[in-house]
């Protein structure tokens, strides 16, 4: 069992945000499992001696980070949803200011991801993070969906809005371990699961 303490004392508090800083960037660049501690620590501008007292080895580490971009993500999905429910917009166009913004969260980070998704595959804790963070995906996107039932033609829009979450994430997470969605360019994934996601619920 993983656990992180947050310290309470600014100067280890910013040694540890260096440490998950220089971790991410690793992790990013596919290099984190060949670094030693001594190399982390180095990078972090911090000591070894610091390292094991804040994390104690590389596998708290790791799910310190994960925890953080987790964390991090349901803020920001949070606020994406908050913003888009405060104007008059038809769904259809709601729903592609979603999942622009679901884009615009992971781009960047897909190393990070990738690295975080193989390890979750065999680490019960990392998959319990990441079904939290899509689960919390999941339901934004049903909450934007179901506020607007009276657009949607689809009989059942309740079961409608959690297919179309699932094929959301389904599609992200393709996206994100293989760089591309078939044919469709980079620029224009957002527009065409929008239209995949509008077309299904029949908006």
């Amino acid at each position: 069992m993983y656990s992180i303490s947050s310290p309470t004392q600014a100067r280890s508090r910013k040694a540890l945000e260096r440490f998950l800083n220089v971790t991410a960037e690793l992790l990013a660049e596919n290099r984190f499992e060949e670094t030693s501690i001594a190399q982390i620590a180095q990078l972090a501008e911090s000591s070894v001696g610091t390292f094991y007292r804040l994390l104690a080895d590389k596998d708290v580490l790791l799910y310190a980070v994960h925890q953080r971009f987790v964390e991090q993500s349901q803020l920001a999905i949070g606020e994406l949803l908050a913003d888009l429910q405060r104007n008059d917009a038809p769904l259809t166009e709601q729903v592609e200011g979603f999942v622009h913004g679901i884009i615009q969260l992971f781009e960047g980070h897909e190393g990070l991801l990738r690295a975080l998704i193989r390890r979750s595959s065999s680490d019960l804790q990392f998959r319990q993070r990441f079904h939290e963070l899509n689960a919390y995906i999941g339901h934004s996107l049903r909450e934007l969906v179901l506020a607007h039932s009276g657009e949607l033609s689809h009989p059942y829009p309740a079961q409608a809005a959690d297919l179309a979450a699932h094929v959301l994430l389904a599609s992200m997470n393709y996206f994100t371990m293989v760089g591309t969605l078939g044919e469709t360019p980079r620029t224009r994934v957002a527009g065409e699961l929008s239209r995949l996601i509008c077309n299904y619920l029949e908006a």
